[in-house]
C-alpha cells in the first residue's frame, strides 16, 4: 500500500515537472522571438514606395517633358496657394515637427542621391526655389523609370535639374523641371506642388537667375514653346552656347503637353 502511494506521488510530481518545464520553455521562446521579429521587420511597416511620375519615361515618356511625373504611390507637391507661404512655428511641438520634417527631407534626398545645385529665381513671376540635381546613376544606365522616381523626390522640395546638366554659366544646357499643379496628395502638402503654375505667363527678355555659392548667372528668355508630352528633343545636349530650359506640364492641371521656356546666358 505504501509502495503504491509512493508511486502515485512520484507520478504526480513528474507530471507537474513536465508542465512547469513547458511553461518555462514557452516563456523563453517568446522572449527570443520578439527581438528576432523586430530584426526581420515582421512588426515594422515597410517604407513607402517612392513615387513615380504621372506620365511617361525618358526617351519615350513623361520624364523627358513631365517636370517629373508622380511616382507610383507617393504624393508630390503643394497647390498654388501654398507656394511661398511658410508659416513660422512658435510652439515646441511645432519646432519638433519642423525638425522631424527637415530630417525626413535630408534622409530622402540622400537616399536618392540628390544634392543642391543652385537657387532659381524669376523676379517678374515671384518664383524662387532651390534647384536639386540628381546623380547620373539612372541617367547613365538609361533606367528612365527609376530616374523619374528619383526626380520626383526632388520635386517634393523644389525644382529639379535633369542629371546631365552643365554647371550654371557653362556652355551647354541646364534643363529644369517643376510642377504646374500638384499631381497627388503629397504634392498638395508641399510648397512646390505648383511652383511653375505661373510660368506660361513669362515674357521674352525676362530674366531668370541661377545662384550658386560662388556666383550669380543671369539668363534672358528668348523663346517659349508648347510640345507634346512625349517630345524629348528639348533634352538634347549642345555645347555651342549657355542655355537654360524650364519645363512644366501644360495646360495647368493636366499632363497633356509641356510648356518650355528657353533662355540664354546674359554676357556681363
Amino acid at each position: 500500500m505504501i509502495q503504491h502511494q509512493k508511486r502515485s506521488i512520484a507520478y504526480v510530481l513528474a507530471v507537474l515537472s513536465i508542465v512547469l518545464s513547458l511553461f518555462l520553455w514557452a516563456g523563453i521562446v517568446r522572449s527570443f522571438m520578439a527581438p528576432l521579429a523586430q530584426v526581420t521587420g515582421e512588426d515594422t511597416p515597410a517604407p513607402p514606395e517612392p513615387v513615380s511620375s504621372s506620365g511617361g519615361s525618358l526617351p519615350s515618356g513623361d520624364t523627358g517633358m513631365h517636370a517629373v511625373a508622380p511616382m507610383r504611390s507617393a504624393p508630390l507637391m503643394p497647390p498654388l496657394h501654398f507656394a511661398g507661404s511658410a508659416t513660422p512655428v512658435s510652439t515646441d511641438r511645432g519646432s519638433t515637427s519642423s525638425s522631424v520634417a527637415d530630417q525626413q527631407k535630408s534622409d530622402e534626398l540622400a537616399q536618392w542621391e540628390i544634392r543642391e545645385l543652385a537657387t532659381l529665381s524669376i523676379p517678374s513671376l515671384s518664383i524662387r526655389s532651390t534647384v536639386f540635381l540628381p546623380s547620373r546613376r539612372y541617367w547613365d544606365a538609361h533606367d528612365w523609370e527609376t530616374m523619374e522616381r528619383q526626380m520626383q523626390v526632388g520635386l517634393l522640395y523644389g525644382v529639379v535639374s535633369y542629371p546631365h546638366a552643365v554647371l550654371p554659366g557653362a556652355n551647354g544646357t541646364i534643363v529644369i523641371a517643376g510642377h504646374s499643379s500638384p499631381p497627388n496628395d503629397r504634392a498638395r502638402e508641399s510648397r512646390f506642388g505648383a511652383i511653375f503654375a505661373s510660368l506660361p505667363a513669362i515674357e521674352p527678355t525676362v530674366q531668370i537667375i541661377l545662384r550658386t555659392g560662388s556666383e550669380t548667372v543671369t539668363y534672358a528668355v528668348v523663346e517659349t514653346r508648347i510640345v507634346p508630352a512625349g517630345d524629348t528633343t528639348i533634352l538634347v545636349e549642345q555645347k555651342e552656347e549657355s542655355l537654360l530650359k524650364l519645363i512644366t506640364c501644360y495646360p495647368i492641371g493636366s499632363t497633356k503637353d509641356r510648356f518650355v521656356v528657353i533662355a540664354k546666358r546674359v554676357e556681363e
